[in-house]
């Protein structure tokens, strides 16, 4: 039986000090790897993050596999730019020029006239962070699948 967003939410909160340790745990391995990754700046994983949400609704991004984004320099996307990226995470505008230079500088990112876009170079380099996020994923899947059958009716 498929459970809406709406009763997995609250199945849970209402199990929410049961099933803290198993969400919350690889949540902070994920942030501890972002750290990690991006020198101490969590602000540029945001900045990251805000860019690969954009380039990851591209069409061409979704089929994209390991061998042809080799290829590349620059993975397909629609690209942002600066204001759109302070705006979504809600970063000062000149905080967010300041970390996308740095980006830049390091190749992480790529700059397409006004538009940013996430580079391989930067794909690669966030690895980590992607294999976390995964494992964190996984293991939610667990918890909240587990909480779901166990609140089925006999």
């Amino acid at each position: 039986m498929d459970r809406s967003t709406v009763e997995l939410v609250g199945l849970i909160t209402a199990n929410s000090r049961a099933v803290a340790y198993d969400l919350v745990e690889p949540l902070l391995r994920v942030l501890m790897t972002c750290h990690s990754t991006f020198g101490g700046d969590l602000e540029k994983a945001m900045i990251m993050m805000a860019i690969t949400v954009r380039s990851s609704r591209h069409p061409d991004f979704r089929k994209l596999d390991d061998e042809r984004a080799g290829a590349l320099a620059v993975l397909p996307g629609y690209g942002t730019n600066m204001r759109s990226v302070a705006e979504s995470i809600g970063m000062p505008k000149e905080t967010v020029r300041r970390k996308v230079q740095q980006l830049l500088d390091a190749g992480w990112i790529a700059r397409s006239g006004t538009h940013l876009c996430y580079s391989v170079e930067g794909y690669n380099a966030v690895e980590p962070v992607r294999n976390m996020v995964t494992q964190m994923y996984a293991r939610g899947y667990g918890v909240v699948g587990a909480l779901a059958r166990a609140a089925v009716p006999n």
